[in-house]
């Protein structure tokens, strides 16, 4: 293990979490591949732990990252090799999201092969039961009112919710195209309940919120996600305001885990802290130039399920 990739929490809790993370992503490239038939979108298993998901170029790492890689142990040449195959065409830069349960030589063979440290990102969980009333709210955000959208959306829904996760994340630099596309595969998930923000009757914020099936039987995982705050709402509550609902939300389901994942020490992570959150683990983003290109083989086809991404619960 590095620093930057440590377990924080009990290990079969930093697994569920995990696997939520894998299985939102396949989620992700299946309503993406739905939105773009003919432009190759791919979601596969990798070798020895975690997915990878390709998509359009214009989507960057966002969309087109391996996530849980290194899980089950270091990769081969050739399997280092055939993951990177995969993403040659797109011209971006390889983007892994490290395992937390990946090992010190496996992180060494990615360096190795030039990739370098971009970020930090902490996971955070919570077990629903034992989290604050997320109904028990009204005080500290009276002015912030949330409103659940549940599928089937209406188009008027649909849009307004698409254009105000753009609103909110457009200050960031990132393509429109991009924000609407998340927005929009969102808006599309069956797993997914959307949360909207108003103050003063006016849209102040926008969230999500998946119900993923976990390893254990009879149970299943919130996971959060897309949170957005309009720039002019920015310091007063909104997202502190979102979490609570979906807390909520999680609870009148009968979830048993929430969980979250952000950049550590960023805004996001305090309000995830702030509103009982605690991380299950931290892993780094490494991240190697398109202009890296070691020699490459050919990407056997390997079927995509979730079922396959869930082989890892022992």
């Amino acid at each position: 293990m590095t620093d930057d990739n440590r377990i924080l929490a009990d290990a079969l809790v930093a697994l569920q979490c995990e696997i939520a993370e894998e299985i939102h992503h396949q989620r992700q490239a299946e309503i993406c591949s739905q939105l773009y038939p003919d432009q190759g979108v791919m979601c596969r298993p990798l070798p020895k732990g975690g997915i990878a998901i390709r998509t359009l170029p214009v989507f960057m790492g966002k969309l087109n990252r391996a996530v849980g890689l290194g899980s089950q142990g270091t990769l081969s040449e050739d399997e280092h090799r055939e993951v990177e195959s995969m993403y040659l065409e797109t011209g971006l830069d390889m983007e892994i999201h490290l395992s937390p349960f990946a090992t010190s030589m496996t992180v060494e063979s990615l360096i190795a092969r030039g990739y370098e440290e971009r970020v930090i990102l902490s996971t955070y969980h919570g077990f629903v039961d034992k989290l604050p009333d997320g109904s028990a709210t009204t005080s500290t955000f009276d002015k912030v009112t949330i409103r659940q959208i549940h599928q089937p959306l209406s188009t008027h829904e649909r849009e307004q919710f698409i254009e105000s996760s753009i609103a909110g994340f457009q200050t960031n630099g990132r393509p429109r195209e991009l924000l609407g596309t998340l927005a929009r595969i969102a808006t599309e998930r069956t797993d997914t309940v959307l949360f909207v923000a108003r103050i003063d009757d006016q849209i102040a914020g926008s969230a999500a919120m998946a119900k993923i099936e976990s390893y254990k039987p009879d149970e299943a995982v919130a996971y959060l996600y897309l949170d957005s705050t309009l720039p002019e709402y920015r310091g007063r509550g909104v997202q502190q305001a979102l979490i609570q609902a979906r807390i909520h939300a999680a609870q009148c389901e009968g979830l048993s885990l929430l969980t979250t994942t952000t950049t550590v020490h960023d805004g996001s992570a305090r309000n995830a802290e702030r509103a009982g959150l605690i991380a299950a683990y931290t892993a780094p983003v490494l991240i190697r130039p398109a202009s890296i290109q070691p020699g490459v083989i050919p990407l056997p086809s390997v079927a995509e399920s979730a079922s396959s991404v869930r082989t890892r619960e022992k």
